[in-house]
């Protein structure tokens, strides 16, 4: 029973509801029948057509004045895009430009500091191979006697054979020994040397005189000429100059004697032991072999004595027609030292 009654109840609140409204309606429609009416019509003014135009008007001018600040706003603004523009455009102008610049400058830059290491370079390697020529240079004077200034020292032997009138007269070959004292830088041309020398000299008969084996000292001052042949460790070489002779050793009775000036075929006459000096020239030509700081040089030289003798009628009839002159030359083998 309960259950019946809770369902009539929306059905109830909805009559309620459909007869609250049809109540409000007629109520409202009975006011609208009762409010009185005015019959009086109000006429229309050339005043108020008037108002009317310039309503108009001023909203014909406020649209004329709202399009004419929309166009210069428009223009401002379109000024102002095409200002923007170009001062972009100027920016991006100088922008480049700066960049331009600054990418020359900087190529600029790197091309001077590539140079100047390359000469800062090219400055090491060349003070290093002036220092490692220096240093060979340094360690080569180590190496010679006198420290590759030029100067040079040596000794030679050899055969040294009598010529012409010297041989004819009873003399045959002996030995020569030799000590070159000199100067001659490696590249130059001409050079000075000075040879002190010893030749004695092999005597046999001459007729009725006994030559003994003469011994002959020297010391000469010479020039002497050098040529590489291809390569400075070897050249070919000349030598020339003048100098003393001192002859000992020969005999009191000798042909080298008579050659030399003394009258030894007057038997009556005393002839002692006399020693000569006389001057002399010498020239010739040798051969050197570079070895380390030593070179070894065969060298061969024609010495010519002036024996300054008299003319004598005596010495013609028993020697013959004979030269004022000594000569001999020496072939020898030796070793110097720089």
């Amino acid at each position: 029973m309960r259950t019946r009654v809770l369902r009539a109840w929306p059905v109830f609140g909805a009559a309620v509801l459909s007869l609250g409204i049809a109540i409000s309606a007629q109520a409202q429609d009975t006011t609208r029948t009762r409010r009185p009416t005015s019959q009086q019509r109000i006429p229309v003014t050339k005043r108020e057509s008037r108002g009317e135009v310039d309503l108009n008007k001023m909203r014909a001018d406020s649209i004329a004045r709202a399009d004419s600040l929309a166009r210069e706003k428009m223009r401002a603004d379109s000024i102002a895009a095409a200002e923007k523009a170009r001062t972009d455009s100027i920016a991006a102008v100088e922008k480049a430009r700066a960049d331009s610049i600054a990418a020359v400058e900087k190529a600029r830059a790197d091309s001077i500091a590539a140079i100047e290491r390359a000469r800062a370079d090219s400055i090491a390697r060349a003070d290093s191979i002036a220092r490692a020529e220096q240093l060979r240079r340094e360690q080569m004077r180590d190496r010679y006697l006198f420290n590759g200034s030029g100067w040079y020292i040596g000794v030679a032997g050899g055969r040294s054979s009598p010529m012409d009138d010297f041989n004819d007269v009873g003399y045959d070959s002996g030995f020569n020994l030799t000590l070159p004292i000199g100067w001659h830088k490696p590249n130059y041309l001409f050079g000075v040397r000075f040879d002190f020398g010893f030749d004695r000299f092999n005597g046999v008969e001459f007729s009725t005189l006994s030559n003994a084996d003469p011994k002959v000292l020297s010391g000469t001052a010479n020039l002497t000429m050098r040529l590489p042949l291809g390569s400075s460790r070897v050249a070919l070489y000349g030598v020339g100059g003048g100098g003393v002779y001192y002859f000992s050793g020969m005999g009191s009775r000798s042909s080298l004697n008579a050659l030399l000036g003394t009258d030894v075929l007057d038997a009556n006459d005393e002839v002692g032991e006399k020693n000569k000096t006389k001057f002399g020239v010498n020239g010739g030509a040798g051969l050197e072999f570079g070895v380390g700081p030593a070179a070894i040089f065969l060298e061969s030289r024609w010495v010519n004595v002036f024996a300054n003798r008299k003319q004598d009628l005596t010495f013609d009839e028993f020697f013959g027609d004979r030269s004022k002159h000594i000569r001999w030359v020496p072939l020898v083998l030796g070793v110097s030292f720089r």
